[in-house]
């Protein structure tokens, strides 16, 4: 009896190339790594002229509202500075502490959200007076 010749078995089907998926994942991974850092750069440097920060001698201007002010330290000889910090008090929101030694007393308590810096203080300030 003469069989038919049997076929070599056929190869397995070549594995599929993953070098596109692994470049793709690595610019995500940079792109998102150099978005995070430029989110930290920004709030670092938009922190830098913050209420907390300021301190006797400085001068203000408000980038906000009466109502919802946004307190930001700038030159004294600037046209938009309206105030001049006269004392700063530190772990307090007691704005009384600045009658008789200053025109305004504004409070923040600097939330970790917004500022970052968790702090409690007191700005007495004076307005300054535009010739």
């Amino acid at each position: 009896m003469n069989r038919p010749p049997q076929q070599p078995p056929a190869p397995p089907p070549a594995a599929p190339s993953r070098s596109g998926g692994i470049g793709v994942r690595k610019a995500l991974g940079i792109i998102g790594a150099l978005v995070v850092l430029a989110a930290v750069a920004v709030g670092y440097f938009l922190s830098q002229d913050g209420a907390d920060r300021a301190e006797a001698g400085d001068c203000l201007k408000n980038n906000g509202d009466p109502v919802f002010p946004d307190l930001r330290v700038v030159d004294c000889g600037d046209a938009d500075a309206v105030y001049k910090v006269v004392q700063v008090l530190h772990d307090t929101v007691d704005t009384a502490r600045c009658q008789g030694v200053s025109d305004i007393g504004y409070e923040e308590q600097a939330d970790r959200a917004r500022h970052k810096s968790g702090k409690r203080f007191v700005l007495c300030f004076d307005g300054i007076k535009k010739k």
